[in-house]
């Protein structure tokens, strides 16, 4: 090798290293603040100095107390990729079955640890380490941060309030693509892309009788009974067995409750609640529209309280896809399963005609879990992989080429 070689090979080691370890060391800070949802704790702030440090123009976007970031930098002509996480987390657990605190971020025998590491503040901050490496370089499209500190709650107040903001400034305001850092990866980072979800509906459905003595059945309507034959007529509903991008729709119960209990009372009123989570093949006023003609077919006295509906949606841009496996395959020497199983995400406010998503992210074997942590390595790969996605939008070819010469003389 040239001692001109060299230098450039010495030079892409750096700039790799550094890299990574920006991604590990922005990882420990996200993770230090205890952001349980849906407070901040100080993370948004950290963020929005990060970020405008970068060049980017922040606008928060609060509602009820949640603290939400739109920040968007224009680098030239072309299209918009944005990236969409949460920095809030679940609650620890007992903390003293964790090896080590939860928010103190500290990495042993490779792995760092910490409430939220892979869900998801491992992503926001690869994703951050990755645009601050190729800031100087970018000179076309612009790049997007979507970040919400309501995703591990009822998610009211967060994304779905973003994307209401962004629809409001028109349609020119939304991404093309979005890039969504939920923990995708399953055995090992990058074994599985999300490429879509199913839809989901709840309900809560009263159904109402009279109380009474069981001994006095004839005085008694029992609203248990009546829930009965309801709950026989919706397990009996031959649902659709999904199609090749997308599992099948699927019902289950999640609560029977007929009130407090006593040995010789009738209930009166008997609740059932239940989840629908279903493919492309329905939508959600067919499927109101079905569990309806039940409820009056059985001729009961009821109330029906509709709740958290999100719609289906299948990435149709194989560019996008094509793009992410590449990158992935790359860095790592695996080209991903493409999926659409598992439950919702933010990416159900984001996805439209207008915004293709994908989900990628850290592996997802422990996130919610006592000592959730990630490998350095995968956070350190994970960087390297949204590096490639960000290079291939916002840098030009002659750029991408120099780039890739000087990886390639590290390489020889």
């Amino acid at each position: 090798m040239s001692e001109t070689n060299m230098l450039v090979a010495d030079f892409a080691l750096e700039k790799c290293q550094s890299l990574s370890e920006n991604a590990i060391a922005l990882t420990q800070k996200l993770v230090r603040y205890k952001s349980i949802t849906p407070d901040d704790a100080g993370s948004m702030c950290f963020l929005i100095r990060k970020l405008q440090s970068l060049g980017f123009d922040c606008h928060e976007v609060t509602r009820q107390g949640v603290r939400n970031l739109v920040a968007k930098r224009v680098f030239g002509p072309g299209e918009t990729l944005a990236f969409a996480g949460h920095l809030d987390v679940v609650p620890t657990g007992p903390v003293e079955l964790w090896q080590c605190p939860p928010f103190a971020a500290e990495i042993q025998d490779g792995r760092l640890y910490g409430r939220g590491v892979a869900d998801m503040k491992g992503a926001i901050a690869c994703f951050i380490a990755a645009v601050e490496s190729l800031i100087e370089q970018c000179n076309r499209g612009s790049l997007m941060f979507l970040i919400t500190c309501d995703e591990e709650g009822e998610a009211e107040h967060g994304t779905a309030v973003l994307m209401s903001h962004l629809k409001q400034q028109g349609v020119d305001h939304l991404p093309n693509y979005c890039l969504v850092g939920e923990p995708s990866s399953r055995k090992t980072l990058g074994d599985v892309l999300k490429i879509g979800r199913r839809g989901s509906l709840s309900a809560h459905i009263r159904v109402y009788g009279r109380q009474g003595h069981v001994a006095y059945p004839h005085n008694c309507d029992n609203a248990t009974h009546h829930t009965s034959r309801l709950l026989q007529r919706l397990l009996a509903l031959k649902w659709d067995e999904g199609t090749a991008q997308m599992p099948g729709t699927t019902f289950q119960v999640t609560q029977l409750n007929s009130g407090e209990f006593v040995d010789n009372v009738v209930p009166g009123a008997c609740d059932v609640c239940f989840n629908i989570r279903y493919s492309s093949r329905f939508n959600e006023a067919e499927l109101k529209r079905l569990i309806d003609d039940i409820l009056l077919d059985l001729d009961l006295n009821y109330d029906i309280d509709w709740q958290r509906p999100c719609a289906p949606y299948f990435n149709q841009a194989d560019e996008f896809v094509a793009l992410i496996c590449g990158a992935i395959d790359t860095v790592v020497g695996q080209v991903p399963m493409l999926t659409t199983d598992g439950g919702t995400s933010d990416g159900r406010f984001i996805a439209s005609n207008h915004t293709q998503v994908i989900e990628f992210g850290l592996k997802n074997d422990n996130i919610h879990q006592i000592n959730e942590s990630a490998d350095v390595q995968d956070i350190a790969d994970l960087a390297h992989i949204y590096q490639l996605a960000i290079q291939a939008f916002c840098l030009d070819a002659a750029q991408i080429g120099q780039r890739q010469a000087q990886q390639l003389a590290a390489l020889t």
